[in-house]
């Protein structure tokens, strides 16, 4: 089945020009909160187990029902109505949301690494569990599909007022989900009806879910749109350049913290170069060759966008500056010793991550407005 990043925070959207090293990119997840996979059949890797455990070998999804794929907490929080800027939600395009957004974070927890949730002993993710010092699991789960919503109508309302439609091709694109879903319901001689309510609760059925991905499938359309008819202001389209050399406070392999001492000799070399080394080719020969010598982590040229890096090094990027200004940057990573290069013109995906901020920008505005506040029930 088709997976496509949700549309609610446009961020999620933002579409990467280069491979970022560890260095500056941001990897907090800030910018995507709120951002879930959504398609139809929902997939966890076969060789994993969760969500109903003891169906490890079946290789489409993990349970036959909807009990084998939540336990009764996560139930609890689904099938919720609600209203947005007038925007009516029913509760199958809350659990719409809500399912995918549970089992991509199930999925990522049982593959391990940086990002685990925490899970029950049955093996669903723990509603109550603690994810953040401020949240719940249950408390960030209702935020992601609010914002999921939100995002909808506000765009939806954008669809409506430039009269967009659906392509033919985008049609038969949602129809031949339909078709895929039902091979692998056959798979387990079950109905693609019983399929879908495995997932997404008993109101789902084939009918109901096609309004719902048309429906998401139109919010793609206007935020093409968008991004496609939008118009720069002047400069709007600038972006800044920079060279930075990286004297890391973190193993970069492992992501674990250096000594109190090894840090102090990351920000002494950082002051050093920055002291010593005054235009751009000596100090790209100077970080290079602390690179080679393993002192340094990266010496690189960015042209940086906007969601990109780390804040504090993106802050100093947009702050105010003239060709050949250098400073320090502090970031999770290390100490960073910053050239000014100057400014260049956005390349097109670069103009496409500058309109998807605007529209970015332009939602955050009116759900801080209150306008877009939900009502349930």
């Amino acid at each position: 089945m088709k997976k496509t990043k949700i549309c609610a925070v446009m961020l999620a959207f933002v579409m990467a020009t280069g491979v970022f090293a560890a260095g500056c990119k941001k990897t907090d997840g800030s910018s995507v909160v709120g951002s879930s996979d959504t398609g139809i059949s929902i997939s966890i890797d076969p060789n994993m187990t969760g969500g109903g455990a003891g169906t490890s070998e079946i290789p489409s999804y993990v349970g036959m029902t909807y009990e084998d794929n939540y336990d009764a907490a996560a139930i609890a929080e689904m099938g919720k109505q609600v209203t947005v800027h007038g925007m009516k939600f029913s509760s199958l395009e809350y659990n719409f949301y809500f399912a995918n957004e549970y089992t991509q974070m199930l999925s990522m927890s049982l593959r391990g690494g940086s990002y685990m949730v925490p899970m029950t002993d049955a093996g669903f993710l723990d509603m109550n569990a603690q994810l953040t010092d401020e949240k719940t699991v249950r408390d960030y789960l209702q935020e992601v599909v609010i914002s999921d919503l939100q995002g909808e109508a506000f765009l939806l309302e954008y669809a409506e007022s430039k009269n967009l439609t659906l392509s033919e091709d985008v049609l038969t694109e949602i129809e031949a989900q339909f078709s895929e879903a039902e091979e692998s319901a056959q798979k387990y001689g079950i109905t693609l009806d019983d399929y879908l309510k495995s997932y997404y609760g008993p109101d789902a059925n084939v009918d109901e879910m096609r309004q719902i991905l048309q429906r998401y499938e139109l919010i793609n359309t206007a935020m093409a749109d968008f991004v496609d008819t939008y118009e720069f202001q002047e400069g709007e389209d600038m972006l800044p350049v920079v060279f930075h050399v990286l004297y890391p406070t973190l193993d970069l392999a492992t992501y674990t913290e250096l000594s109190d001492e090894e840090k102090e000799q990351a920000h002494q070399r950082a002051e050093t170069t920055l002291s010593t080394y005054k235009t751009y080719d000596e100090l790209k020969a100077k970080a290079d060759e602390d690179v080679a010598a393993g002192i340094a982590a990266e010496a690189s040229e960015y042209t940086v966008s906007l969601g990109q890096m780390v804040e504090e090094f993106e802050d100093w990027c947009f702050a105010e500056h003239t060709e050949g200004d250098m400073g320090i940057v502090e970031t999770v990573y290390g100490y960073h010793v910053m050239y000014f290069v100057g400014m260049a013109e956005a390349d097109e995906n670069q103009k496409k991550q500058i309109a998807y901020k605007v529209l970015q920008d332009k939602l955050d505005e009116a759900i801080a407005s209150g306008d877009y506040d939900p009502v349930f029930g």
